[in-house]
């Protein structure tokens, strides 16, 4: 047998020199420093989790634990979360006054909302909360309760109160009749997204991704496949740089978890239709990253084509019109993908100079068949007048260069190479 206690011994553990660091996934949040106020709800058991979602991002994070937090939490799962000690009282050097970049109330209990509506400052956090208020800097409250508490006129007239002084709520989770915490990672995002919405002016981005359909009847069709990583890690980021999110999605089994608007569009008319709407509803750039099929049928029999009808089923295809080509966003920032087998660099540029001049790309994305499935991704990029071409490797880092690209063009800081 196995001596299963073997199996792991210090000097085969990964070394870590600082358990406290986190993994960056994105710089959303890069050069700010947040303060995270937990409060007594059930939803503080979440906050350790939300505080290192938002160092992911890149934010530094002070934590400020109440009374009633510290119930469901404790004071050293905060500092291991954020790196640093938490604060709970008053100090002579006034930690109490707005310093950082914003505040994040999360989870925002019924009775800190009132205290805050009611303008009492008797407590560290919510003297520190008003200071933010004060300074008309940003404050996110997520509120955290059973329904009955939050319909409750006087909570409804609180929150009110706190929306003219400026304070911003964040969306909870609706199940089982509780405002709930929603994923620690998704709230990161959400956060990010409307911390960033002031810098970007609300512009929006179409994203297209997931895979097309074409029915040969009503139960039978024929699909290219796509998983929905790469688009959902483009649509994530750009939704954390605070753009509007217009999402349309073919099947895929991989969803973005944060986005403005998500259509589901299963077929190529479908899917053309729904980004158009896009476009004509304020997405100013479009990242088609849509597995889109090349050939449909050229009939969808309606109902079922019988199996023992024959032994041979013969599908008459037709040349589908490019979607591509008719989507036309206002900003001229259009981003293609290109999926070839056996792509040499040469013929690489070669495509990405034809796809570029055929349909008035910004920016191509080209995809080697053998170097793409749903964990691996190396890609090509190439821009117009590009000479030697960029290659990322990893889904994270080609979405991250996609949004740069997006993000420097709409943004008017566009430099040769982003």
């Amino acid at each position: 047998m196995t001596d299963q206690s073997a199996a792991w011994r210090p000097e085969t553990a990964t070394p870590y020199a600082d358990d406290l660091q986190v993994e960056l996934i994105s710089s959303a949040l890069a050069g700010r420093t947040i303060d995270v106020v937990v409060a007594g709800s059930i939803g503080a058991i979440e906050s350790v989790r939300f505080i290192r979602a938002l160092r992911r991002l890149g934010a530094q994070v002070v934590p400020w634990l109440t009374d009633g937090g510290a119930q469901f939490v404790t004071p050293m799962a905060l500092a291991w979360a954020a790196g640093r000690e938490v604060r709970r009282d008053f100090s002579g050097v006034a930690t109490h006054l707005a310093a950082a970049d914003a505040c994040i109330i999360a989870p925002a209990s019924a009775s800190l909302l009132a205290r805050l509506a009611s303008g009492l400052t008797d407590t560290p956090t919510s003297a520190l909360i008003t200071s933010y208020l004060g300074c008309r800097r940003p404050v996110l409250a997520l509120p955290n309760m059973h329904d009955s508490l939050a319909a409750a006129p006087a909570v409804q007239r609180n929150l009110e109160t706190l929306k003219t002084m400026g304070l911003r709520l964040l969306p909870a989770r609706l199940e089982e009749g509780k405002h709930k915490f929603p994923p620690p990672a998704t709230l990161a995002d959400q956060a990010a997204h409307a911390l960033n919405q002031e810098r970007v002016a609300s512009r929006g981005v179409l994203i297209t991704m997931g895979s097309t359909r074409g029915y040969i009847d009503d139960v039978r069709y024929i699909s290219n496949y796509s998983s929905g990583a790469l688009g959902s890690a483009m649509a994530e980021e750009l939704y954390r740089l605070g753009y509007t999110t217009h999402v349309v999605s073919g099947a895929c089994p991989i969803r973005p978890n944060a986005y403005s608007f998500f259509v589901e569009a299963l077929t190529n008319d479908a899917m053309q239709d729904a980004a158009q709407a896009a476009l004509d509803a304020g997405a100013e750039a479009a990242i088609l990253a849509a597995s889109v099929l090349d050939f449909i049928p050229v009939e969808r029999v309606a109902g079922k084509i019988s199996s023992s009808s024959s032994d041979v089923m013969t599908v008459t295809m037709a040349k589908a019109t490019k979607i591509i080509a008719s989507l036309q966003p206002s900003s001229k920032v259009k981003v293609g993908f290109k999926l070839e087998a056996a792509l040499s660099m040469e013929r690489a540029l070669k495509l990405a100079a034809d796809q570029i001049k055929g349909y008035g790309l910004s920016l191509v994305v080209l995809n080697d068949l053998a170097k793409v499935d749903q964990q691996r991704h190396e890609a090509i990029l190439v821009q117009p007048g590009t000479i030697t071409p960029e290659v990322i490797t990893g889904k994270r880092a080609v979405a991250q260069a996609v949004a740069v690209h997006v993000d420097a063009r709409l943004m008017n800081k566009f430099q040769p190479g982003l």
